[in-house]
């Protein structure tokens, strides 16, 4: 069955799971065909497993993480997220969930994991994204500036000279680390940003729910971004008023949430298109930018934000310094060896 064998993959290749590890699972009602087939695979090579599903908790949203999970987070050495996002639980459960969770273990993320999320994410090589992302890495750590074009008007420069390039290729086996599965991608957080960026792909957070593919592909937003004290989002413009009000207020929840905290190319060559969940498409081959959150726990930087928004720019040319690395939205591979 191929959903097994993507969480034998998980298990095996990405967690590298072992007879000794404290296992938990946290799950939901949309999600708990992958979380129980995780659960058959975590069972052959441990014992010590817990599944949690949160509506057994309560009402959705939560409007807190319960007791007996955080306590079983905080002692566990290998913690899967596999539940849906809801708008209003990402202070009171999510974050709370894996604060814990990489307290003394390994984390791997999948909010809003869909069994074709699952089944198109984790069927490659993750061996062969490995090498792509490491080398993408290399050559991002050996300059300051990344140049994005699109022929739909974006045109941006970031400096990425101070905090630190993350490749992030599933592969989880230290403690206190967390990522997103299915995966593949490099991120930091820019010091500068400027520029504009023609958001045309995927929304973020509960947005590629509402919003699904395509939808921004015609009415892409436009967004300005400034240098201040931080790289911030001075304007925002798109034909459709009510995605542009919607995300006018997801941006104006707290002092940072306007500030671009990630810059991020994915690095999944096995996926051929966005399906509408961010999830899976930060990880398709491309650039996304994100306001809010830094990830500064594995970026270095220093501030946080309760809130974060990805949103992914379709069909760039990149440039790392001098070198062009992508043309629209196609890695060019020659110029890695």
């Amino acid at each position: 069955m191929l959903l097994d064998k993507c969480s034998r993959t998980v298990i095996q290749t990405c967690m590298g799971i072992n007879n000794n590890d404290v296992v938990t699972i946290l799950s939901d009602r949309n999600s708990s065909k992958i979380g129980r087939s995780l659960y058959r695979e975590v069972v052959k090579v441990t014992e010590d497993i817990s599944f949690h599903c949160l509506e057994d908790y309560g009402e959705r949203p939560l409007d807190h993480l319960p007791d007996m999970i955080i306590d079983r987070a905080r002692i566990s050495t290998a913690t899967f997220w596999t539940a849906s996002p809801l708008s209003n639980e990402l202070k009171s459960v999510r974050m709370p969930f894996c604060q814990n969770a990489i307290a003394g273990g390994r984390h791997a993320h999948m909010v809003g994991i869909t069994e074709e999320v699952f089944l198109k994410g984790l069927s490659g090589d993750y061996g062969e994204l490995a090498r792509l992302t490491d080398q993408l890495k290399d050559i991002l750590e050996e300059v300051d500036t990344l140049r994005i074009t699109s022929e739909k008007g974006t045109e941006l420069v970031a400096r990425v000279d101070r905090y630190k390039w993350v490749a992030s290729a599933g592969m989880l086996h230290t403690p206190g680390i967390w990522h997103n599965l299915p995966d593949g991608e490099v991120f930091t957080t820019p010091t500068r940003v400027e520029g504009t960026a023609v958001v045309d792909g995927t929304l973020g957070d509960y947005f590629d729910k509402e919003y699904p593919v395509g939808h921004t592909d015609r009415y892409p937003l436009t967004l300005k971004i400034e240098n201040r004290e931080r790289p911030i989002l001075t304007c925002i413009e798109c034909d459709d008023d009510v995605l542009e009000s919607a995300f006018r207020e997801y941006v104006d929840q707290s002092k940072y949430s306007r500030v671009v905290g990630e810059i991020g190319l994915g690095t999944n060559i096995f996926l051929d298109c966005l399906i509408g969940n961010m999830l899976i498409d930060e990880k398709y081959p491309g650039i996304h930018i994100a306001f809010g959150d830094p990830i500064g726990s594995m970026t270095g930087a220093g501030w946080t934000c309760p809130t974060h928004m990805d949103a992914i720019i379709k069909d760039c040319d990149i440039w790392a310094g001098e070198l062009q690395i992508m043309e629209r939205g196609k890695y060019l591979v020659d110029e890695f060896d």
